[in-house]
């Protein structure tokens, strides 16, 4: 009676927590990977492996519902997507090879103790990986020089802008003009691997990169990220579909609450500006890293 019991209950939290992550895909075009990942790791107490290969269905599901709510819209910012996602898919599977590579290495003695080698090197990457992303955010919008409201309008140039790598093509979701196309797949490939040895779909990452180095606004950014986010969450599932590191009784309550979530998500995204999104999407991360080192501390001091 009590595993009937607490089964329900991680249909119910599942489903909360896809409608929660389904909110958060559609403001900061994330799959919600970089929370479902370690909620599920840590809450749940799913192997880390598991946790990461649920989290890309998850993701694949969250970002296609939130496609479905852009499209009632001008969707600017298809052609740097569909680029991207191009490099996403063998990224992707790249990413899922070192996952295995991990569980091969079986268990490690740190401190005088045994854990899970997959364990403790995902976890750390992780911690490193958004420990780095979030610094930059806070650093650029609250450390830097303060600027008006009008700055979300203003056309500014991504840092790789100059990278004109034959071919080169002009879109019009890039204010600077012409982008090489090779930079795109390429951060697709980057992308992509983050993605299937994190499963974090990419997102995370995916809306910083399209602001500062393709140098979209913020706003097609995001419409943007659904694009190569949900590339990438389709192609890291069937990598770690493959490798049976998908828990579906999670993941399905998970994709469940993630429908509704992006409808409510959808309507706050149209109330907020840029730079409202890119604040309030570091401290997301803040948040989810504090998550993370504490379940590091943990397992290495028990």
């Amino acid at each position: 009676m009590s595993h009937i019991f607490e089964n329900y209950i991680s249909l119910i939290v599942s489903a909360f927590l896809g409608f929660g992550v389904g909110i958060l895909t559609s403001i900061f075009g994330a799959g919600g990977g970089f929370i479902i990942t370690p909620a599920l790791n840590i809450f749940m107490r799913l192997p880390m492996q598991i946790a990461v290969g649920t989290s890309s269905l998850q993701i694949a599901g969250a970002s296609f519902f939130a496609l479905c709510r852009q499209m009632d819209r001008e969707f600017i910012g298809m052609r740097v997507g569909l680029l991207m996602a191009a490099g996403i898919f063998p990224g992707t599977f790249l990413g899922t090879y070192c996952v295995r590579l991990t569980k091969k290495m079986g268990m490690i003695a740190v401190f005088s103790r045994s854990i899970p080698a997959s364990e403790i090197i995902l976890l750390s990457i992780f911690a490193v990986f958004i420990t780095f992303v979030s610094a930059w955010l806070i650093i650029d919008n609250f450390f830097l020089k303060k600027v008006s409201r009008r700055e979300d309008e203003e056309d500014h140039t991504g840092f790789l802008s100059f990278l004109q790598i034959p071919p080169v093509m002009k879109f019009r979701s890039i204010p600077s003009g012409a982008f090489s196309i090779t930079v795109l797949v390429i951060l697709g490939v980057f992308t992509g691997f983050i993605s299937g040895l994190l499963g974090i779909g990419g997102g995370v990452i995916m809306m910083p990169i399209l602001y500062y180095l393709v140098g979209q606004k913020t706003k097609y950014a995001v419409r943007t990220s659904l694009i190569t986010v949900f590339a990438a969450g389709v192609f890291s599932s069937l990598g770690h579909g493959i490798d049976k590191n998908i828990d579906y009784g999670i993941a399905l309550p998970l994709i469940f609450g993630s429908f509704f979530g992006t409808s409510v998500g959808t309507n706050i995204a149209r109330k907020l500006s840029g730079r409202s999104v890119r604040k309030y999407f570091s401290f997301i991360l803040l948040t989810v890293l504090i998550m993370v080192l504490v379940k590091l501390y943990f397992i290495v001091f028990g």
